[in-house]
């Protein structure tokens, strides 16, 4: 089974192999990726001065086209898009509970296994843009054996509610609050939750690319962001979203665009995450310009080209771990 280290890294490889920027003895100076999947979120990239890096699980050094590298890669288990929303929905749930909301009640396992099930409580939840509304949402707590079933509503009615813009604020306020930015950081340069990480503003060039995908990917584009934007604009989309309906159908030029949001209730809250997780998280700047895509020449990027690539370099160093079929 493939660890999410090993996905990243191949991941990399793809990318920059389809780039062209590994493969020859040419020194080229490489991307920087960032894949988000359901459960986990992946970065990879190439430090400046790499071999100073602490030692860890997080050094990878790989043989390629005749270059040597070596990488920063940490595979973030728990803070995936799917994961990322579970986080902030269960702080919500917190916050009602601190309150002492009426009604609201833990599934029995039972309950929690019935998809028929209705809730009876709902609960204001600022990652809903004003007048929208989420039906029947289970919500497992951070204990891993809590579950809530509840229905979420925007805290503003409309888009010249005054509490529109402070709910949006306050969904910030909880997607960055999932990150454990604050956790203590053992090094002198961390990400979040106190992992270590090189500093992506100090140790990788400014005119290197990074690349963002799948999820990111997934959410961006149906709103109309190009493939290449700064993370400024990425938070510019993430705040129209979370305006409401009349500012989609002002500003958001693709009808399907529109239909997507009324679709998925929660595309808020997941550009929030995605935004925070970005700038908090890794501590990306603003200004940085950011790509996405999901080919590259015609090529689907993720890891399954990368993992087979270092398999026909006889330099890399890598061999196949199947040694029989039965």
């Amino acid at each position: 089974m493939m660890d999410g280290s090993d996905e990243g890294v191949y991941a990399w490889i793809t990318t920059n192999y389809l780039l062209g920027n590994i493969g020859s003895s040419k020194k080229t100076p490489t991307a920087a990726v960032f894949d988000l999947g359901g459960g986990s979120t992946q970065i990879v990239f190439e430090p400046v001065d790499g071999e100073q890096m602490i030692e860890g699980e997080h050094k990878y050094e790989i043989s390629f086209g005749g270059r040597d590298f070596t990488l920063y890669q940490y595979s973030h288990l728990g803070y995936g898009l799917m994961q990322g929303r579970r986080r902030i929905n269960a702080a919500v749930i917190t916050n009602a509970l601190e309150k002492k909301v009426t009604g609201l009640t833990a599934l029995t396992e039972l309950e929690a296994k019935d998809e028929s099930a209705t809730a009876k409580v709902t609960i204001q939840h600022p990652c809903l843009p004003p007048g929208v509304s989420a039906k029947d949402v289970k919500v497992e707590m951070d204990d891993k054996k809590t579950t809530y079933l509840v229905n979420f509503e925007s805290p503003a009615k409309s888009e010249d509610d005054p509490l529109a813009k402070t709910a949006a604020t306050q969904c910030r306020f909880l997607a960055e609050g999932v990150l454990n930015k604050e956790l203590e950081c053992e090094s002198k340069s961390c990400s979040f939750n106190g992992i270590y990480q090189p500093s992506l503003r100090h140790q990788f060039l400014p005119s290197s690319d990074m690349f963002v995908f799948s999820y990111f990917y997934d959410r961006l584009q149906p709103m109309g962001m190009p493939l290449s934007f700064t993370l400024e604009e990425m938070k510019d989309i993430t705040n129209l979203v979370c305006a409401g309906s009349s500012y989609w159908n002002q500003y958001l030029v693709q009808p399907e665009s529109i239909k997507e949001l009324e679709a998925e209730p929660m595309w808020c809250e997941d550009l929030s995450f995605m935004t925070s997780l970005l700038h908090t998280g890794y501590d990306i700047p603003l200004n940085r310009e950011l790509r996405t895509a999901k080919k590259i020449e015609g090529n689907e990027l993720g890891w399954c080209l990368g993992a087979s690539l270092p398999l026909l370099d006889k330099n890399s160093g890598w061999t196949c771990k199947v040694s029989s079929v039965n």
